[in-house]
């Protein structure tokens, strides 16, 4: 398709990928690498709408290989969080995804960032149910001592033990060559995240360039807040009689949404009121006032900023089980471990974990 190294950033989600595409992929120098040019990216967003169709390739491939031509940079990287399909959905379209990649770019690399699986698990948990009242129990489907098959999807919740991410290391590396599959580990990144940004680096054959903020704002809801969400839930469903309303949102919540034909929603108030007129100005101010009573804004904005305390909500049963269950599946991740104190992440004499 093209004479130019292509790269694609893969995720998973909730192990960096933040950090990565904020504060180190930006940072590559321009004049080598090209980082998600506009044509591409418009191109994967109808591939996932077209849900990776055989129909679709041709005209995603068309879309490609006209964006490229246009591109003066040797080397191009995209970044797409949904190439390995679905974390709720335990990824089950992975394997079809990586099939239409593999027709699209057979010559790609591929970079993929890992996380101990009972800390990914936790941290997923938090990302996916903030504010809804989710307990982790219901949402790892954690009942009668076990972990059970996900049977349900009127909330989050996802198949707790079916996250093989060697399997997914193994089926890149069958596809594309082990010279062209880097896996990056959420533990070395928080040991040591500048030596963490020069492997990045070297990945590229460059440098990254301008100083890297460690430290990103990316914080989900705090173990206390969580536990005061679940607290109000069960108040409301006391409260509420007609128990079909529970799943509505609140009024304060449907009023902002209507409000917001008349609001700018990226902008200030009083820009957005300068730029639509003061006869806007009271439906402007009341949205912004609706939006900031709203239990998420207070846990972020207030609880969570004054006080973050944070605990291990697994528990000591639902971590050791799930520790030794990974410890025992991620044996086959050890040809990529980059050093042994990586390795003790991830697979553990006793199945403790990673904590």
């Amino acid at each position: 398709m093209t004479d130019k190294k292509i790269f694609l950033y893969v995720g998973l989600p909730k192990t960096g990928s933040a950090f990565l595409r904020q504060e180190v992929f930006a940072k590559l120098p321009s004049s080598r690498v090209c980082v998600n040019p506009e044509g591409i990216t418009r191109a994967f967003q109808e591939m996932h709408m077209a849900r990776y169709s055989p129909a679709s390739k041709r005209a995603v491939g068309k879309a490609v290989a006209e964006t490229l031509s246009n591109v003066a940079q040797d080397m191009v990287l995209i970044t797409d969080m949904g190439l390995t399909g679905e974390a709720e959905d335990n990824f089950k379209q992975f394997d079809e995804i990586t099939d239409f990649l593999a027709d699209l770019f057979p010559d790609v690399s591929i970079i993929i960032t890992l996380r101990n699986q009972v800390d990914w698990l936790l941290s997923l948990y938090k990302h996916l149910t903030t504010g809804l009242g989710v307990s982790v129990a219901k949402f790892l489907n954690f009942s009668g001592g076990k972990f059970c098959p996900k049977h349900r999807e009127d909330f989050p919740n996802v198949d707790a033990l079916e996250f093989d991410f060697a399997e997914k290391c193994d089926r890149y590396v069958r596809e594309f060559g082990r010279e062209n599959v880097h896996i990056l580990f959420h533990e070395e990144m928080a040991a040591n995240p500048e030596s963490f940004v020069r492997r990045v680096g070297k990945i590229f054959g460059c440098d990254v360039v301008g100083d890297v903020s460690i430290r990103t704002e990316n914080r989900s809801f705090s173990a206390l807040a969580i536990q005061l969400t679940l607290c109000k839930e069960k108040l409301r469903a006391l409260v509420i009689r007609d128990k079909s309303r529970l799943e509505e949102k609140g009024w304060p919540l449907k009023a902002a949404l209507w409000l917001g034909q008349y609001d700018l929603g990226e902008e200030l108030w009083r820009d957005a009121i300068r730029k639509k007129g003061p006869s806007y100005a009271p439906a402007i101010i009341l949205r912004r006032f609706l939006l900031r009573i709203r239990w998420d804004y207070f846990i972020r904005n207030g609880l969570d900023r004054v006080a973050y305390l944070d605990w291990d909500l697994l528990g000591k049963r639902k971590r050791a089980l799930l520790s030794r269950h990974y410890s025992s599946l991620n044996e086959r991740l050890r040809p990529y471990f980059i050093d042994q104190e990586t390795e003790k992440h991830y697979i553990s004499a006793n199945g403790s974990g990673s904590r």
